[in-house]
């Protein structure tokens, strides 16, 4: 018997001994609350030019470095839309949310960034990151067409201006490498995104759209940003074909364009797998406007 709790002995502390050192070669993960993601996005506001006065949160690194750093913009779903500024605006952004949150330091010596989340306004029904031909109070999705498509108005939404402005400040106030703004969006902020590149071409670096509707007539703007689309093929809200024009319209100019379309998924599912991408934030972090233009 005394024999038997020995061997049982020696293989408890064995495999103690070898839990601690898969668990020392595993690279560490923090995974951040709540309360500390709310924390480490400070609150602020910008009156733009045009009279409107948007919320917004930055994350800012905040270390002694000299070297300047990416800034990544990211444009919430209209259902966020507002002025409270609280935590719905970055809710659904994984890549501050998930485990792998870019806030946490283990990320950030990875991929050191400024992050920038602009809040929408809803003064009107028909406020929205993007503008479109047909788009107004009275007839707020006049004008979207059932292959996903729009044509985009000459002028900017007031909150699209207004978000394009606060990124052009942002890049003068702090250490941010203008040649490294990365923008990324969800079903609403899909349509910014894509419109955002279709307005400001020379901003950007990449893009990442995620379920949202496009202006094909814009391809000659954006061809040379390098941008990664994603969209759910069983969307009720946005159509899958926008993407998936959008995605042909880009391979035939030769442009830097990856397409992922997931099988069976719904809306809101595709932005919460295309999160969930490995390779997504080591693809935008490689990007840089220097490599970028013809």
């Amino acid at each position: 018997m005394r024999v038997d709790r020995f061997f049982v002995l020696i293989a408890l502390v064995s495999l103690i001994a070898s839990c601690d050192e898969a668990s020392n070669n595993k690279e560490s993960i923090t995974v951040l609350r709540d309360k500390s993601i709310d924390s480490l996005l400070t609150k602020y506001s910008f009156k733009a030019s045009n009279g409107l006065e948007i919320p917004y949160r930055l994350f800012n690194p905040k270390d002694s470095a000299e070297n300047k750093k990416p800034l990544l913009v990211f444009l919430h779903g209209r259902g966020d839309r507002g002025t409270d500024n609280n935590s719905k605006v970055y809710h659904e952004a994984g890549f501050i949310t998930n485990k792998q949150s870019l806030l946490t330091s283990e990320m950030q010596q990875k991929y050191p960034c400024y992050i920038l989340v602009p809040q929408c306004s809803d003064k009107t029904d028909n406020e929205e990151w993007a503008k479109w031909i047909g788009n107004t109070p009275e007839s707020p999705f006049e004008g979207l067409g059932k292959d996903g498509s729009y044509n985009m108005n000459p002028k900017p939404s007031e909150s699209g201006e207004a978000a394009i402005e606060l990124i052009e400040q942002t890049l003068k106030d702090y250490k941010i490498d203008a040649n490294r703004v990365y923008l990324v969006g969800i079903s609403m902020g899909g349509f910014g995104t894509w419109e955002f590149i279709s307005r400001r071409p020379d901003l950007f670096a990449a893009a990442v759209p995620m379920a949202g509707y496009s202006d094909p007539n814009q391809i000659e703007n954006i061809k040379h940003i390098p941008t990664w689309i994603f969209h759910g093929n069983i969307d009720k809200w946005n159509p899958v074909e926008g993407s998936r024009h959008m995605y042909k319209l880009l391979l035939e100019k030769n442009a830097d364009v990856k397409y992922t379309e997931y099988d069976n998924t719904s809306h809101g599912d595709a932005f919460k797998n295309a999160f969930k991408e490995e390779e997504l934030l080591p693809w935008i972090f490689s990007k840089t406007k220097s490599n970028t233009l013809d």
